[in-house]
């Protein structure tokens, strides 16, 4: 019954994905100029080839902050068995297969590898990961927040009301995401003693809890982190940016500035758990706000999802040389849930 469950929400969620998308699709192509740019428009190809290699190279970072954020809790792991590890993760993220998503997958993987010298290590890694999503997702409304300041775009007459409702909903999440980063680092670590977990669920939510209370202990690296979060959203701007020029530069694309504000914007939306759609209608909405033109920013999204699944061939070339191994992970996670 749970895995019937499993599958149905899996199917909503590409329903309403695919939903999304053709919605899109059809917007763009009621835009005949658009439609006729992007068949017949001249396309600069090192621009997109550029676009791909700075794609690969935020998705090779986001890997490396991974790593560093175990190490920080004194994890005894190489860097190229978690860069295979996260690559796969990275495939399973793009396209779920099965009951167990890419970050779950991640650390279980990489907990395998490790339990001998680390028993558990299982709630440490858990706890790395959610760190590592934290700070990416604060680092994107800050990156944003800070664009737009920079611009002043808030106090800017000629700016559309949909912009201004975005910047203030961006600032609004960097203030709140600040106070909750404080809020994590600042308190000092509890004297009371808490009573026995009442089930096996409670215990390990402490101890991973636990894991990511340790990560205050090192703000120093912590503030690398961050900054190694900026270069990843930074990375991926200059990719969207080299994407449009290289489908739209005869269009007027918008300016690199403008995208260093589209595209963590946009990229926020992927907390959304659906698997494409949310991050695509605000990238397209924020294009035809500021160049006034439909259906651009969803080819430029949609380029750079293609760009994904390319980069997430390391991850198939990963995937097989380590079947067994995933499989009986699975089978693993697939208990624990049951």
């Amino acid at each position: 019954m749970k895995k019937f469950k499993s599958f149905l929400i899996f199917l909503v969620k590409i329903g309403v994905s695919l939903g999304i998308l053709a919605f899109l699709v059809y917007r763009a192509m009621q835009d005949e100029t658009t439609m006729d740019a992007l068949v017949h428009g001249e396309k600069i190809w090192s621009s997109l080839a550029l676009g791909f290699l700075f794609t690969f190279l935020a998705v090779l970072v986001t890997l490396v902050r991974w790593f560093w954020l175990v190490r920080i809790q004194g994890m005894n792991v190489g860097f190229w068995k978690t860069l295979r590890i996260g690559y796969i993760g990275y495939l399973f993220n793009l396209a779920p297969m099965g009951i167990v998503g890419g970050d779950l997958l991640k650390a279980w993987l990489l907990t395998r590898s490790v339990k001998e010298d680390h028993p558990h290590a299982g709630p440490v890694i858990l706890g790395s990961m959610f760190i590592d999503r934290m700070i990416g997702l604060y680092a994107l409304f800050m990156l944003a927040s800070l664009v737009l300041l920079a611009a002043g775009t808030l106090w800017n007459p000629d700016v559309s009301q949909t912009m201004i409702s975005a910047s203030w909903a961006v600032l609004i999440a960097w203030v709140v995401g600040t106070v909750g980063f404080l809020a994590l680092l600042l308190p000092p670590d509890s004297k009371k003693e808490l009573p026995p977990p009442r089930s096996k669920a409670e215990e390990i939510f402490r101890r991973i809890a636990g894991s990511v209370r340790l990560y205050r202990r090192f703000p120093v690296k912590l503030f690398w982190v961050l900054l190694m979060s900026l270069l990843v959203h930074t990375l991926f701007a200059t990719s969207f940016y080299f994407l449009a020029d290289g489908l739209w530069r005869a269009q007027d694309p918008p300016t690199f500035a403008q995208h260093l504000f589209i595209s963590p914007t946009s990229m926020s939306m992927s907390a959304i758990p659906l698997p494409v759609g949310p991050v695509e209608v605000v990238f397209d909405e924020l294009y035809r706000d500021t160049i006034g033109r439909t259906g651009m920013g969803l080819a430029v999204m949609l380029a750079y999802r293609f760009i994904c699944l390319v980069i997430a061939l390391l991850g198939v070339v990963f995937y097989f040389s380590a079947r067994e191994e995933i499989r009986e992970t699975m089978e693993e996670s697939g208990s624990m849930r049951n």
